[in-house]
């Protein structure tokens, strides 16, 4: 069922009018990309510039990044989008922070193996991930040639060379979720109190009532709304990412909807 929808947005997106079939991926898949990108940033800002360059990204050129996907393919979609997004990601992290000069062992070698060693060495990822990400580029790669150009560059990487990108992944990996930065000095949990029952079934109630109200807007209403106050977008990358043209008409139709919902709410 997910799969036939795919297949259908997909053919929507090259439509004359694609804006509700692009609206409706985003509402749909916003998650999955930031998830992608917030193993790459924990600033709120440098993660809304990410994840509007991504987005930005997937709808060049007519959506034509998305439009490559074979639904008869290897791959699921959220896996091949998540091979998509963590290029983009790295290709984003590039140009705001500069790139690591590559070897000259590397260098010298094919194409396709300085390709393979971006995706394997400098980015993590795994073989699989590797060869899908490379196929966008090579269309005609197989698997064995993948092997095969991992197994060149092994031969070609001196054990100084794998302990310089050692280094390099440290250095670029995020924070975990549970560092102790966020924890009390010493070490101590202090316990939440526990929520007021009539509080909580009211607070409960209300964002279910929220919940139906918003479900009944029109989907590119509720884009707005989440990109907004969900993802956390300003009012300009609301705008730029929605097509609205300017930050002033993205504030102008946000409050237009949070007027009705609020009637609607009471």
């Amino acid at each position: 069922m997910q799969d036939r929808r795919i297949t259908q947005l997909l053919h929507e997106l090259r439509s004359r009018s694609p804006q509700a079939a692009w609206a409706e991926f985003l509402e749909s898949h916003s998650p999955l990309i930031l998830q992608v990108v917030r193993l790459f940033e924990r600033d709120p800002d440098q993660i809304a510039e990410c994840f509007l360059y991504v987005c930005q990204e997937l709808s060049r050129h007519r959506f034509r990044r998305l439009r490559r996907f074979h639904p008869a393919g290897p791959a699921t979609f959220s896996t091949w989008l998540r091979a998509v997004v963590r290029n983009l990601c790295f290709d984003w992290y590039r140009k705001e922070f500069g790139r690591h000069r590559i070897f000259q062992a590397v260098a010298r070698l094919p194409a396709l193996d300085r390709e393979v060693f971006g995706c394997v060495f400098e980015q993590g990822l795994l073989r699989e991930e590797t060869f899908l990400s490379l196929r966008q580029r090579f269309p005609n790669l197989t698997r064995e040639e993948t092997e095969e150009s991992l197994a060149r560059l092994h031969r070609s990487l001196t054990p100084r060379h794998l302990w310089l990108l050692s280094l390099r992944r440290a250095i670029a990996q995020p924070l975990p979720e549970d560092s102790t930065r966020d924890r009390p000095a010493s070490g101590m949990e202090i316990p939440a109190p526990e929520p007021d029952p009539e509080v909580l079934a009211s607070v409960n109630e209300q964002r279910a009532a929220l919940q139906r109200v918003l479900a009944r807007l029109p989907k590119p209403e509720r884009l707005l709304i989440r990109l907004r106050f969900e993802r956390g977008l300003t009012l300009e990358q609301v705008a730029r990412l929605t097509g609205l043209g300017s930050a002033q008409k993205a504030d102008y139709r946000l409050k237009e909807i949070l007027e009705r919902l609020r009637k609607e709410l009471t």
